[in-house]
C-alpha cells in the first residue's frame, strides 16, 4: 500500500512520528499547524482523525482527513482546538499497524465570545451598533441609570446589520449587565446569567430611543408666510399706511410737510426769517410748480413704493430668521432677521421666552410670541427697496432725499429767496438750503418710524417638525410648518407656513 520514498523500494514505513512530539496545551479555539514526519521519506497517504478522550473531542476540527506526504515523508494538517476545555488525541496513521497519537489538552480560558443581538423597532437612522458587558458584583440593568446606560468594560463595535460579537474577553462563571447603543440616542440593557466557555453564547438585547435632548440643542429656525394670508397682509398694509401718513406731519400736503421740516431744522434765530421769506415769496407755491404733478405726494409717493416693496418679503421662505436654545426658564429665541432687515433695527426685543417639547416620535413642538413696534418693522423693510432704487444712499432716508431732490429744492428756493440766485433767507444759501432739504426729510422719516407709538404688534407663533436626532440624542434639524396670530391696535389675523431648521452650534 504505501509507497517507498528515497529510491530503497520499502514496501512499507518503519516509522511515523509527531514533529514535536511533546503534548499539545492549548486555549478554546486556538489554531496550530500539527507536522508528521515518515521516514523513510517518500510520499505516503496520512490519515488524520480526532480520538475520544475523557472530555473531547466536542467541535474541535481537523481542515483534512489524509494528506500526501511530500518527498521528505512531511505531511501537515490544521487543527482548530475546541471551544471549551477538553482532553483528547490526535491520530496519523499510515497502515492500522502504523499510527502515532498525540495527546491534547485545551483549558480553561475563563473568558468566552457573546453575540449581541439588538432588538430596536423605532424610525432613527442607526449607521453602527456598541455592545458592553460589565461583571460587577451588585450591578444590574435596574442600577444603571441613562438611556443608553454606560458602557462597560469589554465592548465591541459592528455596522448596523453586520455581526456584533465581543470575542474572547466576555468572564465566564460570572452574571453579567450587556448593553447596547447606537450613538448615544439609543439604547438598551438586559441582565444575563453567567455564561461557560464555548460557541453560540448570544443575547437579546432590546433598545429605545433616548428622548430629544433638548438641553444640548441649538436650532437656527426659518419660518415663512407661504400660505395665503389676505387679513394678515392686510394689518400689515395698515402699519406701513400709517408710517406713510406720518410723513406729512400736521400739513396739508407734501410741499408743506417738507417746508414745515425745513423751518424746524433751521437755528432757532433764523427760524422767523424763514418763516418770513416762505410767505413773501410763496415758497410753497413755488415748489408746487417746480416738482409738477409729484408735488402733492413728492415725500409719500416713493415711500409707499418701498414700504409696499418691503411688506413682499414677509412672503420669503426665510421671513423670520432666529436661533432657538435652551436656558434656564425652558427655551429662549433670538430673532436676527425679519424680511430682508436684522431684527435689531426692526422694533424687536433682542430675544423672547419660548416653549418647546418633543414627543415619541422625534416630533419638536415650539412656541414664542413676538413682539414689535410696527412703524419701526415696516420702515426697515423699507430701506433693501430705496437703496434698488437708489445705490448711493445708506439709509432709507437719504434715499428718499434724492427722491424729493434736495439739491432742486436748494437751487428752487435760492433763486426766490432774500437775494434771488444767491441767498434764500438770512445768510442761508443754495448749499445750506439744500442741507436744511435732506435734514428735513430724514425728520420726516423719523417721524414714519415712530407713527405707531408705543403700542406693539404680537405674532403669537405655534410650530412642529419632524426632527432629525444628533449622537447626543440633540435635535440638529427638523422640517414642519407653523401657525400664528397677528395681533395689532387694528385687528388680528391668522397667517401660517413652512418651518425649516437647522443646527446652530
Amino acid at each position: 500500500m504505501g509507497q517507498g520514498g528515497g529510491g530503497g523500494g520499502t514496501s512499507s514505513p518503519a516509522k511515523i512520528e509527531f514533529v514535536p512530539q511533546d503534548q499539545l496545551e492549548l486555549a478554546p479555539k486556538e489554531s496550530r499547524v500539527l507536522t508528521v514526519r515518515v521516514t523513510p521519506a517518500g510520499n505516503y497517504p496520512v490519515r488524520f482523525d480526532l480520538v475520544e478522550g475523557a472530555t473531547g473531542p466536542a467541535d474541535a476540527v481537523l481542515d483534512q482527513s489524509e494528506v500526501q506526504s511530500d518527498a521528505n515523508g512531511t505531511a501537515q494538517v490544521t487543527f482548530i482546538a475546541p471551544s471549551k476545555p477538553a482532553s483528547f488525541n490526535v491520530r496519523a496513521s499510515i497502515t492500522s499497524a502504523t499510527q502515532i497519537q498525540l495527546g491534547v489538552t485545551v483549558n480553561a480560558s475563563g473568558v468566552t465570545s457573546l453575540r449581541v443581538l439588538p432588538s430596536y423597532s423605532g424610525q432613527r437612522p442607526i449607521a453602527q451598533w456598541t455592545a458592553t458587558v460589565s461583571a460587577e458584583p451588585g450591578v444590574s440593568c435596574s442600577t444603571l441609570s441613562g438611556n443608553p446606560p454606560p458602557d462597560g468594560k469589554w465592548s465591541a463595535t459592528a455596522k448596523f446589520g453586520k455581526t456584533l460579537e465581543i470575542s474572547n474577553k466576555v468572564p465566564i462563571g460570572l452574571d453579567l449587565v450587556v448593553t447596547v447603543r447606537a450613538g448615544h440616542f439609543i439604547g438598551g440593557c438586559a441582565n444575563l446569567a453567567a455564561l461557560s466557555e464555548g460557541a453560540g453564547n448570544q443575547v437579546l438585547v432590546y433598545a429605545s430611543d433616548r428622548p430629544l435632548n433638548l438641553a444640548e440643542t441649538k436650532l437656527s429656525l426659518s419660518l415663512g408666510a407661504s400660505d395665503p394670508h389676505p387679513e394678515f397682509d392686510k394689518l400689515l398694509k395698515a402699519s406701513a399706511t400709517e408710517a406713510e401718513n406720518a410723513l406729512l406731519g400736521n400739513a396739508k400736503d407734501d410741499v408743506a410737510a417738507l417746508l414745515d421740516e425745513m423751518r424746524d431744522a433751521t437755528p432757532l434765530s433764523s427760524r422767523e426769517a424763514f418763516s418770513g421769506i416762505r410767505t413773501q415769496n410763496g415758497w410753497d407755491s413755488v415748489l408746487e410748480t417746480a416738482f409738477g404733478k409729484t408735488a402733492t405726494r413728492r415725500l409719500r409717493d416713493p415711500a409707499q413704493r418701498w414700504l409696499s416693496a418691503g411688506l413682499l418679503t414677509l412672503n420669503a421662505a426665510d421671513a423670520l430668521i432666529g436661533t432657538v436654545a435652551a436656558d434656564g426658564r425652558g427655551a429662549s429665541f433670538e430673532l436676527q432677521q425679519v424680511g430682508n432687515a436684522p431684527a435689531s433695527n426692526a422694533g424687536f426685543a433682542d430675544s423672547f421666552a419660548a416653549s418647546w417639547s418633543a414627543d415619541s416620535s422625534d416630533t419638536l413642538l415650539f412656541g414664542t410670541d413676538l413682539n414689535w413696534l410696527p412703524s419701526r418693522l415696516v420702515t426697515a423693510l423699507a430701506l433693501a427697496p430705496s437703496r434698488l432704487e437708489y445705490p448711493d444712499a445708506t439709509t432709507a432716508a437719504g434715499a428718499l432725499a434724492l427722491a424729493v431732490d434736495c439739491a432742486q429744492v436748494g437751487s428752487v428756493l435760492s433763486q426766490y429767496g432774500v437775494t434771488p440766485g444767491s441767498t434764500a433767507f438770512a445768510s442761508c444759501d443754495q448749499s445750506c438750503t439744500a442741507n436744511l432739504c435732506n435734514n428735513a426729510v430724514a425728520a420726516a422719516w423719523a417721524k414714519a418710524q415712530a407713527a405707531s407709538g408705543s403700542a406693539l404688534a404680537t405674532l403669537s407663533i405655534t410650530a412642529t417638525g419632524a426632527a432629525e436626532v444628533g449622537d447626543d440624542a440633540e435635535a440638529t434639524a427638523a422640517v414642519g410648518s407653523w401657525v400664528g396670530e397677528l395681533k395689532t391696535v387694528d385687528g388680528s389675523a391668522s397667517v401660517s407656513g413652512a418651518l425649516t431648521a437647522t443646527s446652530a452650534r
